[in-house]
């Protein structure tokens, strides 16, 4: 228990620190020039292209599995 109670001390020590820290160059570069929305939508297009990929394999599997079983 003590353990646990330091540890979590720690982090919100770690997370006050965070915030008063000076903007980074992600933010300088990608957020003021407006960069930003481009990653997010790049992103959203990889993931909805593997969850897609993922889903047509399932729908070929199961028709293997179909075929297999007697």
């Amino acid at each position: 228990m003590k353990y646990f109670t330091s540890l979590a001390l720690l982090l919100f020590t770690l997370q006050a620190k965070a915030q008063n820290a000076a903007p980074s160059w992600l933010e300088e570069s990608l957020y003021g020039n407006g960069k930003i929305n481009t990653v997010v939508i790049v992103v959203a297009i990889i993931y909805l292209g593997i969850g897609l990929w993922m889903f047509s394999m399932d729908r070929k599997l199961s028709r293997m599995e179909k075929k297999l079983k007697p």
